[in-house]
């Protein structure tokens, strides 16, 4: 018995220790579970800022992506088609008609940085633009037309500082890169660095060749013997409507009476009208010299890009820039204002 009391004191003493033993070991916290909580939130924040990244990464690309699509609408709505380059070498057997398209696409060599500029500015002109000696010339009516200053005020003036194609003398001259002048009158200026006359696109505007000949056709003369009297005779010979026969505009002039007139006549030989004309009395008391109306009063051109050349008549004035005559002849019908009477008295 007194064996079983010992072995029982003992059993009890183990039990005691083990059990103290599980107590201290549950009270103290292990290392390991800690470490695993901080690894947790870590990898929380890691996802967290992940996630952050890439919805902005996300943002900025659609962002990016509605602008690109906006600045590419934008370019394709402003785009103006260039003409394609060729040269303006006259081969064997080709005239100048024959190849305008080419030359009206070529001398433009300054400026390469404005002229690309300039073209997107053709945006703003609605309709085409027409310069005679470097100032606005309303081509929408035929009739006689005053040529118009651009206001230096206007903030879209620099619209007309583009590429011209120019032409003078009945033929093509050169492209080049208009340009605004010094003030001229108050508040008023011209465009420079152009031809006689400038056309702010390029088209075939003389599609028919023009002939001047010091003298008058006999079909003229045979029926309009009066032209005998005058001791100063052009002509320009052309087909005016593109209907296949050619018309007659005289340049006439008589010395002994300081008369000179300009007549249109058509293909049979018969007087369509006088379309200017200028006394000796309406000059002589100004002018020191004997005046009369010439070839340089005369352009044959198409300003209105519709195939049929329009005659341009320059009529002079005491002071001041001239006005133009604009007369389209079709069908043989004439357009526009006939048998002015110019006057260099003030």
């Amino acid at each position: 018995m007194g064996d079983t009391i010992k072995d029982k004191a003992e059993e009890n003493k183990e039990q005691n220790e083990e059990f103290k033993e599980q107590k201290a070991i549950k009270t103290i916290p292990t290392p390991i579970t800690l470490g695993n909580s901080l690894l947790a939130i870590l990898v929380v924040l890691i996802l967290i800022t992940g996630s952050l990244v890439y919805y902005m990464i996300k943002k900025e690309q659609g962002d990016y992506e509605k602008y690109n699509s906006l600045v590419q609408n934008l370019t394709q709505d402003e785009q103006i088609t260039k003409p394609e380059e060729t040269t303006n070498e006259l081969k064997e057997g080709e005239t100048i008609k024959d190849i305008i398209d080419s030359a009206t696409n070529t001398g433009s060599t300054t400026n390469t940085i404005d002229a690309v500029d300039a073209s997107n500015r053709k945006v703003l002109n609605e309709n085409l633009t027409v310069l005679y000696n470097g100032l606005i010339l309303d081509t929408t009516n035929m009739k006689q037309t005053e040529l118009k200053y651009i206001d230096n005020s206007d903030k879209y003036k620099d619209k007309y500082v583009i590429t011209y194609y120019n032409y003078e003398s009945f033929g093509f001259k050169d492209s080049k890169l208009g340009s605004l002048s010094s003030q001229i009158y108050d508040g008023l200026v011209k465009i420079e660095n152009v031809g006689k006359i400038a056309i702010s696109e390029s088209y075939e505007a003389i599609p028919r060749e023009i002939k001047v000949v010091n003298a008058i056709p006999t079909i003229v003369s045979d029926k309009n013997p009066k032209v005998s009297e005058f001791d100063s005779t052009k002509t320009i010979i052309t087909d005016l409507d593109g209907n296949g026969t050619e018309e007659y505009i005289l340049i006439l002039a008589n010395k002994a009476n300081g008369y000179s007139k300009i007549t249109l006549v058509d293909s049979s030989g018969t007087k369509v009208a006088d379309l200017a004309g200028i006394e000796k009395s309406q000059w002589e008391s100004v002018s020191k010299e004997e005046y009369h109306l010439s070839l340089s009063n005369v352009e044959v051109i198409d300003v209105d890009n519709d195939g049929i050349m329009e005659i341009l008549i320059e009529l002079p004035r005491y002071e001041g820039d001239p006005s133009i005559s604009l007369l389209k002849y079709k069908n043989g019908e004439l357009q526009g204002d006939t048998n002015i009477q110019c006057s260099l008295l003030p």
